[in-house]
């Protein structure tokens, strides 16, 4: 019995209550929101990036681990024919920009069956953006800068992307790119090596657990091609050669307002994700992008991915997208672990024995120094009642008392006046 073991005989057995993490045994998710293009005539890129802002918000990822970076402001744009608004549909049911509206999210199918509201409904979504980097600031050196942390110390806290090799990462980009390159502002461009040496560094100095990387430009699969760390699934919208299209344009706007791979994105996450409990995996995203839909031939990347295709494709949607960590509980214990529980078992039962006769002292000492306590008690108002009840001893006493009182007073008298007597006597001498 290894009863010097026993606190961590006492952690162990709580260990053994709580669930594994599930096959992700990731601790936090973080997303990264890049639009690399300004102007009003690319309207739709900005549409682009605070739509996916908007969902990994709704299905949990908050504000402090979300990396919002705009290069224009569209709301303010003085051609916005909707001044402060951004909208990624032509019917402009929702506010991108600044969505103060309550989230009308359907119900899980499993929950409405059973007649229970899902967690989702009703979800409020907090007003206005939080962006990051704004303007100028979405640079080539910033977005690599904050991949791999290379910031002076006084750069703020809320603009960094402070993962570890528990944090799963959604990188999301738009813009106008072409054959391995992907424009900023017009006026820089990031290589697919550029990337790949960011990634790399990300994944040296432990940055990550898990990325998925996703960008919507045209050519954007051969953006992830020089990719060569682990842990990392890539996806784009069009292959080599092939341009990326716009969905479809508002007549009031006067420009398209999203791209058609990051509609369809879109379509399935609003639709198929419904709440934080949905067990989507990413192969059925990925089988969403056809060419009926996207117009080109998206691509996704696997080698790269522990567990390679299957592993990738497995993997859940809110793995990424979200700020949920599922469990898997095991019932049945390996065989091999069998013999070290048994002797945490016997390690406790020793505790519980120990901890009773603690307490079963504890109780008997509390009852004897109550019991002491009444009789010392009893004891105390005994001595104070029996001298009271003997009137004559008190009698006694109070004579006894008196006399020697009225001696005390006669020979004080006495001395005073034999004092004033001399006094006198002296003063008349002179």
């Amino acid at each position: 019995m290894r009863l010097l073991a026993l606190p961590t005989a006492l952690l162990a057995a709580i260990a053994l209550t709580l669930p594994p993490l599930s096959d992700a045994a990731h601790t936090s998710n973080w997303a990264v929101l890049v639009s690399t293009s300004r102007f009003w005539f690319n309207y739709r890129h900005m549409a682009n990036t605070l739509s996916l802002y908007r969902t990994v918000k709704r299905l949990g990822i908050p504000d402090s681990q979300i990396i919002l970076m705009l290069p224009d402001d569209m709301a303010c744009n003085p051609r916005n024919t909707f001044a402060g608004s951004v909208f990624n549909d032509k019917g402009r049911a929702l506010d991108l920009y600044d969505q103060k509206k309550t989230l009308d999210i359907p119900r899980d199918e499993e929950r409405s069956v059973e007649g229970e509201e899902s967690e989702s409904d009703g979800q409020s979504m907090p007003a206005g953006i939080e962006v990051d980097y704004r303007g100028n600031e979405v640079t080539v050196e910033s977005f690599i800068r904050l991949l791999t942390d290379r910031w002076p110390v006084s750069h703020p806290t809320s603009k960094r992307l402070m993962t570890d090799d528990r944090s799963n990462i959604l990188i999301y980009m738009t813009g106008h790119g072409g054959d391995s390159f992907l424009k900023f502002q017009d006026a820089e461009e990031i290589s697919s090596h550029d990337l790949a040496d960011a990634f790399e560094q990300m994944y040296e100095k432990k940055r990550y657990h898990e990325l998925l990387f996703m960008i919507d430009t045209c050519q954007a699969n051969t953006m992830y091609t020089e990719f060569y760390s682990p842990g990392i699934v890539a996806t784009g919208s069009s292959a080599k050669d092939q341009s990326s299209y716009s969905h479809h344009a508002d007549q009031d706007v006067g420009v398209a307002v999203i791209d058609r791979w990051t509609y369809y994105n879109l379509d399935f996450l609003e639709t198929r994700l419904n709440s934080t409990a949905s067990d989507i995996r990413l192969g059925e995203l990925f089988d969403f992008y056809t060419f009926d839909r996207v117009h080109s031939d998206a691509g996704v990347r696997y080698d790269l991915f522990p567990g390679g295709e299957d592993g990738a494709r497995n993997r859940r949607v809110l793995d990424f997208f979200g700020n949920v960590q599922g469990v898997d509980v095991e019932t049945q214990v390996p065989s091999e672990g069998r013999a070290g529980m048994e002797d945490w078992r016997e390690d406790l039962k020793a505790l519980r024995r120990i901890a009773k006769r603690q307490v079963g002292e504890d109780m008997n000492q509390t009852q004897m120094l109550m019991e002491g306590g009444e009789r010392t008690e009893q004891r105390s108002v005994e001595l104070t009642v029996l001298p009271v009840v003997d009137f004559n001893g008190a009698r006694d006493m109070a004579a006894l008392a008196g006399g020697e009182g009225w001696l005390k007073k006669g020979l004080g008298a006495v001395s005073l006046l034999a004092l004033g007597g001399a006094w006198f006597m002296g003063s008349k001498m002179r």
